[in-house]
């Protein structure tokens, strides 16, 4: 019997769906976990918390179009290993925090080590291994990064209460270490051609017919990938910049629920273990939603399934601010993992459907600024309103009508005529 012989970019996936996982520790979804233990024995108020988290984001846009092109030119491996590193030591100092500079410090640390480093490395790497099957690798990626959400909330939970908050992120360190950094240093590679491959693990008579016909859809064709238009060109085509725009402002709007969302349903009337629920049951609509749009991305257009996942966000706003029992905040948290994980899959899906293959990390590495620039206002927004008026009423109907803008944005930038950027 002929041995069967597995694709190496599946293993490229395997390592990068591990560091996704355990990237769950730098999550703003985990750190709402962390909120009122933390606030309540050193007297931080919600906003002193937030600033971590943007002034981390910040950095780490800052960082992200540099990061996006050593993933070009040297690939992602040095990058995903030195970023997983970075969250452990982060998580270390942070089991030992006493003050809050101590804690902006480490955070941040840990978030620019997210933002710049471990999301800039994973997409733009399956991009590159994959044309045919993109949508599904990366869809798979991204399901481990929701996957590692859903399980982790609940144990760091379960951490505190047994245990305490320190306990907690001695686990998250550990967990990176073991699931992030090992295999990433063990197995990522730039791109197949580096080992004498194609895109898929398509033969030399393959590359010509099926990979062409899928690029129509997600990825382009072998030769358009090869050959992309420079990226000088890329950022002066119109619909780059809608694209961009777009994704600030959902993520904006995404970002401003997710660090406040537990104290927030505490405040509703809901126990911590409910609230924490909440977390869970949007991980697995998340984990669901990237991998099921991930395969539908490979058959309808990203631009349009990007719209519809924009205007899912602004009904989940609207559905959280009506939201007083647990069924109407488990509805909320389908909604918004849907959502959460729809524009972190699909996003680099239509950047490489627009732009094609070989440049892929310089654009996300763009793109993810744009993003995390988003995330940096979202959750400050959040904590000025709160503390301004002890609800966060006025913030959720602003970020709902930022969704609605983000859809229109999307729909408005058409696929560019390759012929003029070639």
């Amino acid at each position: 019997m002929k041995p069967i012989r597995i694709y190496y970019g599946w293993l490229v996936v395997a390592a990068s769906s591990g560091i996704g996982f355990a990237n769950a520790a730098t999550a703003i979804g985990i750190l709402t976990i962390f909120v009122i233990p933390m606030s309540e024995e050193f007297g931080w108020n919600r906003t002193q918390v937030a600033g971590a988290t943007s002034l981390g984001a910040i950095l780490g846009a800052a960082l992200a179009p540099f990061s996006g092109r050593l993933v070009d030119r040297r690939g992602s491996r040095a990058l995903l290993t030195l970023g997983g590193l970075t969250v452990v030591l982060a998580c270390g100092y942070l089991a030992l925090a006493q003050t809050l500079a101590g804690f902006y410090a480490a955070f941040t640390v840990a978030r620019i080590a997210d933002q710049g480093l471990i999301k800039i490395g994973t997409s733009p790497t399956i991009g590159k291994w994959f044309s045919r099957y993109r949508g599904r690798a990366t869809g798979i990626v991204f399901f481990s990064e929701a996957a590692g959400m859903t399980l982790m909330a609940p144990l760091v939970q379960l951490v505190i209460s047994g245990a305490g908050w320190r306990s907690a992120w001695v686990l998250l360190g550990g967990g990176m270490l073991v699931l992030g950094v090992i295999p990433c240093a063990w197995l990522i590679r730039r791109q197949p051609e580096d080992l004498g491959l194609l895109p898929d693990g398509a033969t030399a008579s393959q590359s010509g017919s099926g990979a062409e016909e899928s690029g129509t859809r997600t990825g382009g064709s072998p030769t358009e990938q090869l050959q992309p238009p420079p990226l000088a060109e890329i950022v002066r085509e119109p619909s780059f910049w809608l694209v961009l725009v777009s994704l600030f402002v959902v993520s904006t709007a995404t970002s401003g629920v997710g660090l406040h969302l537990v104290p927030h349903l505490i405040q509703q009337g809901l126990k911590p273990l409910e609230a924490v629920g909440a977390i869970s049951v949007m991980s697995i609509a998340g984990a669901v939603g990237a991998l099921s749009l991930g395969f539908l991305a490979e058959r309808l257009p990203p631009r349009y399934m990007l719209a519809a996942v924009y205007f899912l966000g602004a009904i989940s706003m609207m559905v959280l601010i009506n939201a007083d029992d647990l069924p109407k905040t488990y509805v909320f948290a389908v909604i918004q993992g849907i959502t959460g994980s729809g524009v972190n899959t699909l996003a680099p899906l239509l950047w490489a459907s627009y732009y094609g293959r070989a440049s892929l990390g310089s654009i996300f590495g763009i793109s993810r600024a744009a993003q995390v620039a988003g995330f940096a206002v979202g959750p400050l927004a959040s904590g000025i309103v709160y503390d301004a008026t002890g609800s966060y009423q006025q913030a959720f109907i602003y970020f709902a009508v930022l969704a609605l803008v983000s859809s229109a944005l999307i729909l408005a930038a058409r696929p560019p005529n390759k012929q003029q950027l070639a």
